[in-house]
């Protein structure tokens, strides 16, 4: 099992002066012993609960719950429905419009309320951290082990799969998002440039995603100490931890005539977060923290093939159903680690197959220092042209982009709430046909990666769709600041003749 180790206590401090009045819960220890197993399970799954804290200054509809994670009954399989103990302190003040926050997973604005018996059926959308507190200071310095990670599954993660179009790379369908309180509530609006936080040309496919192992009743499965595979749609997705590596590996499962594997990794070594957050008024301060630092290479393995050629190719996006968080016992908070891929191949001729694999060295720190975004570079370690290999008659190739966030804070699985960094990467290789062999095989690759960061609410416009079917009332997004630069691009075509690069 992996974990974080606390290289630093989190201090959630006041800004300003809090009189009797404006005391409440505050980030803190919730929801029963941490030392026993059941509390333990329910607060990875759930995230652990507020206690009373004089040093934090809540927005004043917001409804602190009392208990924890032992007042969480269950959640739905989707994330947006949690089920509460009626009788657990503050449940009876529940009503649609008001921010409910009963742990670091159970947060945001109420739009429905049901009672059943002993139990409550609070259904949720999305807030802002802003949304929920007026006035704190949110401050830690950690480093990563292998203790208390867990491996959270949302089975029915809106906008899990869908087809993209006219894009490859994962950030061009996600959008920072602020969800505007209050009862008037509209479609997305539109946002500057041109974009629209709605689908932007993207088909969503009718697919629940087939899990390996089913939750019961629809429901959000217990957190897990150890990494795991899910299918979804044709696809298979599994987020992974291992000493020196945080990665994803992705594989096609729906049938034999196509392989597709590819393992992503940020090779690591010593992997540290800095957050210094301040919150005054409702506002962030502008000179905030949220900073990775750690990351000492990425690498890549892919390889490819199919049995039709052509017949065969596939292209995906998806949003992968399982989270990386670090629940932290004694805090309402959370950090979270998520990924979102594209896959697209371009194979042709039968029995076609492509392999490729490189790594390159990251130099520099990944987020937002004082408000900064930071800009490492990337170097070669190994090269990629070096590596491409495969049999074809005709050119054949894979495209590959990948988004991997780390983020700190509250919040439902489609619409986390907090400070994030994250690292885009998009690479493409192709393999000359065996035909030109003779003369020239040719081989090119191309590597694109960015980096961002911000301090709001980010979901895809594929979640934020299917947030809508979702939601008893309609939600109106307005598009929130986001940094985002380009740190590395480079494409090679080998041999540099006529017949390759011609």
């Amino acid at each position: 099992m992996s974990s974080w180790r606390r290289s630093g206590s989190l201090l959630v401090a006041a800004v300003l002066l809090v009189g009797a009045g404006g005391c409440g819960l505050g980030p803190g220890s919730g929801g029963g012993s941490a030392d026993g197993e059941a509390a333990s399970e329910a607060g990875r799954t759930y995230g652990y609960g507020p206690t009373r804290d004089r040093s934090v200054r809540y927005q004043p509809d917001v409804v602190l719950v009392e208990g924890g994670p032992d007042a969480v009954r269950s959640a739905s399989a989707d994330g947006t429905t949690w089920v509460l103990d009626a009788d657990a302190p503050g449940a009876d003040e529940l009503e649609p419009g008001r921010i409910m926050y009963a742990t670091s997973r159970a947060v945001g604005r109420v739009e429905q309320v049901r009672r059943t018996g002993d139990d409550l059926a609070v259904t949720l959308s999305p807030v802002t951290l802003t949304e929920v507190f007026r006035d704190a200071h949110f401050r830690s310095d950690r480093t990563i082990d292998d203790a208390a990670l867990a491996y959270q599954e949302v089975p029915r993660l809106p906008g899990a799969v869908s087809v993209p179009s006219g894009t490859r790379s994962p950030e061009d369908a996600v959008t920072p998002i602020g969800l505007t309180a209050g009862a008037a509530r509209s479609r997305p609006t539109a946002v500057p440039g041109g974009a629209a936080a709605s689908p932007d040309g993207t088909t969503v496919l009718a697919l629940d995603p087939i899990r390996l192992a089913p939750a019961g009743a629809g429901r959000l499965p217990p957190a897990r100490e150890r990494n795991f595979a899910v299918t979804v749609g044709d696809w298979e997705a599994q987020p992974y931890r291992t000493p020196g590596k945080l990665g994803l590996k992705i594989g096609y499962a729906a049938n034999e005539n196509l392989k597709v594997y590819i393992d992503f990794a940020m090779n690591v070594d010593n992997l540290r977060i800095r957050t210094d957050v301040p919150i005054s008024n409702g506002r962030i301060g502008g000179a905030a923290t949220f900073a990775v630092d750690g990351i000492r290479s990425i690498s890549v393995d892919v390889a490819a093939g199919a049995a039709n050629g052509a017949d065969d190719n596939k292209k995906v996006r998806v949003e992968v159903p399982v989270e990386i968080n670090i629940p932290i016992p004694g805090e309402a908070l959370v950090y979270s680690n998520t990924w979102k891929f594209i896959v697209t191949t371009g194979l042709s001729g039968r029995n076609t197959t492509v392999k490729a694999a490189g790594e390159w060295a990251v130099n520099g720190t990944l987020g937002m220092i004082d408000g900064s975004l930071q800009k490492p570079t990337l170097s070669v370690v190994r090269s990629i042209m070096d590596s491409i290999t495969g049999i074809s008659v005709g050119p054949s190739g894979l495209a590959f982009a990948v988004e991997t966030k780390i983020q700190f804070g509250i919040g439902i699985p489609a619409a986390f709430a907090g400070p994030y960094a994250k690292l885009v990467v998009d690479l493409g290789v192709t393999n000359g046909s065996a035909l030109g062999a003779p003369l020239a095989r040719c081989v090119s690759a191309s590597l694109n990666a960015k980096v961002g960061g911000g301090f709001g609410v980010t979901a895809s416009s594929v979640a934020i769709a299917e947030l809508q079917k979702l939601l008893p009332t309609k939600l109106k997004f307005e598009l929130e600041s986001e940094k985002l630069w380009p740190i590395h691009r480079a494409a090679q075509t080998l041999p540099n003749v006529p017949l390759c690069v011609g």
